[in-house]
Order: structure tokens, then sequence, then C-alpha cells
């Protein structure tokens, strides 16, 4: 878990959902869409026959000095059937983990919201 201070305003816990490529693209999901997609509701022909990974961020901005935003994620690689609907959610294997880079670029892009905040990440 991460720590970052902030200056302001309150906020309450939110999550992002984000797939990340082996050709370096990076795409996110709404909560809902996500949802979706994990029940089989929706499908994702561009990711058809794919193992991919996906991270999930989620920041909570409600603590007690109303100064830190605390930030968990998780991983997990994904496997899409040939119609693009998600058939399996699993743990990283060898070879299929999220890079330092990758992780932090989603924290980052996830805690956009509060950029009027200015947040300083310790």
């Amino acid at each position: 878990m991460q720590t970052i201070m902030t200056t302001g305003a309150k906020m309450s816990a939110e999550t992002r959902h984000f797939v990340l490529t082996q050709e370096g693209i990076v795409r996110e999901f709404t909560g809902e869409q996500a949802a979706l997609i994990a029940a089989g509701s929706d499908r994702l022909p561009e990711f058809a026959d794919r193992q991919l990974r996906y991270l999930q961020v989620t920041f909570d901005t409600e603590s007690e000095t109303e100064t830190e935003i605390k930030v968990q994620t998780a991983g997990a690689s994904i496997r899409f059937d040939g119609e693009g609907r998600l058939t399996e959610a699993v743990p990283p294997k060898d070879g299929e983990s999220i890079s330092r880079f990758e992780h932090d670029t989603c924290v980052q892009w996830a805690l956009r919201s509060i950029a009027a905040l200015r947040p300083t990440i310790h």
C-alpha cells in the first residue's frame, strides 16, 4: 500500500480497472464496464483469444488526518475466449508480472481526478 499526502478536499473510496497488453497498451474500464465483463455480460472482441494482465487500483481519501490517500492495487492474469468474453482471472504466473512502470502509470492515471489536490507520492 502506498500513502500519498494531499493538501485539501475530502473524497471517498474509488476503484479503477486497467487491462495491460504485451504491446504496451493500457486500457481503463469503468466499474460498471468491469462488472459486466467479469459477469460475462459484455465482451471485448479486440482481446479475443488473448491472455492479458489486469490491475485494479483502489484509493480512499477519507482518513483521520484528511491529508492522506490510501492506495491499494491488485493484479491478475486474465484470459478471453474467441468472442472476447472473460474466461479466467488468476494470479499472474511467471513472465506475466506487471512492471513497476506499468503499476506506477496506472496509479498516477487513477489519481488524475484529484490532481487539483497536488498529491506528493512518498
